[in-house]
Parts: C-alpha cells; structure tokens; sequence
C-alpha cells in the first residue's frame, strides 16, 4: 500500500518509512492494522481519530477512536485497526483517516488504497 497525506502539512508531516498496513496486502476474515507514522510540528491538542471507507464512491465504513491526548512537537505514530469481512467484493477500497482536534479542527489527512490479494 502506498499512503499519501492529503492535507496542507500544518500541524503534521507523515514519514511514510514508518506508515504501513498489516498484513500487505490486506486479507478477507481478518483484522487489517494501518500504522501511522509522522512528526507533529507543534504542539497541538488532539481529541479523534476517524477512519473512512469508500467502495464505488460511497461511503461503506465511517468510525471514530477517540484519543483525548495533548501531543508534543516531534515523533507520533497511531494503530487503527480495521475488522475486514470475510466475505467482501473485489474491488478497490479507498482508506482515509484524519485526525481532530478542539472544535473540530482537521489536523491530517491520510489517504490510501487496496485490493485482495
């Protein structure tokens, strides 16, 4: 998988060394782990994580984990996992995550790609 980030690098700047999928491809039946990894610039207050899922331009999957955290400026990396159907169409799913923070505010965008292998 290849991740891009999508928003304009204020607050984050994603490393794509440390930002992968587990297992690659991703596999019906089975929990898909995105890590995310990346370096806050500054300081900032982060209250969510929310994960997307789209198949054929609709959105399919749309959950938030909640990370009520103060974050330093420096290194960061986030698990989201991800319950994959054991039965699903095969197709390309398009992923994207984004982190919140104080009233609402997107902090990242993170955005990628798969088919079943």
């Amino acid at each position: 998988m290849v991740f891009t980030q999508k928003d304009d690098q204020s607050y984050f700047i994603l490393d794509n060394s440390q930002t992968y999928g587990f297992p690659d491809p991703p596999r019906t039946g089975r929990v898909e782990t995105f890590v995310l990894g990346g370096l806050w610039i500054g300081d900032v207050h982060m209250t969510r994580v929310n994960f997307q899922c789209r198949l054929f331009g609709a959105l399919v999957y749309n959950e938030d984990f909640p990370n009520d955290a103060d974050l330093s400026a420096g290194g960061w990396s986030y698990e989201v996992p991800f319950d994959v159907p054991s039965v699903a169409p095969a197709t390309t799913y398009y992923i994207s995550v984004f982190g919140y923070g104080d009233n609402d505010e997107q902090l990242f965008q993170i955005d990628t790609n798969f088919k079943f292998a």
